[in-house]
C-alpha cells in the first residue's frame, strides 16, 4: 500500500490510488483537499509547495508541505 520512498517521502500504489479515486470526481477537489490538509490546525503547516516532476516517464505533480508530518505507521492506519 504506501512505502518508504528513497528521499524519505511516501510512496503510494498507483493500483491502490487508482482504487481510492472515486472519491473525488474532479481533479480539483483533490488538490484543493491536500491544500486544506496542510494547513489543519493539527498538521500546522506554514507554507506549502506544488511542483511538477517526472516520474517513472510520467508526468507528476508533488505536495509538499511543512507541517509536522507522520509516521508512517500513521500513513498506513489512515490509509486502511
Amino acid at each position: 500500500m504506501a512505502a518508504l520512498g528513497p528521499e524519505g517521502t511516501a510512496e503510494l500504489c498507483p493500483k491502490f490510488l487508482h482504487t481510492n479515486s472515486t472519491s473525488h470526481t474532479w481533479p480539483f477537489s483533490a488538490i484543493a483537499e491536500l491544500i486544506d490538509n496542510a494547513y489543519d490546525p493539527d498538521v500546522n503547516a506554514k507554507q506549502i509547495w506544488i511542483d511538477q516532476t517526472i516520474l517513472n516517464g510520467r508526468f507528476s505533480l508533488t505536495f509538499t508541505d511543512n507541517g509536522s508530518g507522520m509516521t508512517l505507521e500513521k500513513l498506513h492506519k489512515m490509509l486502511r
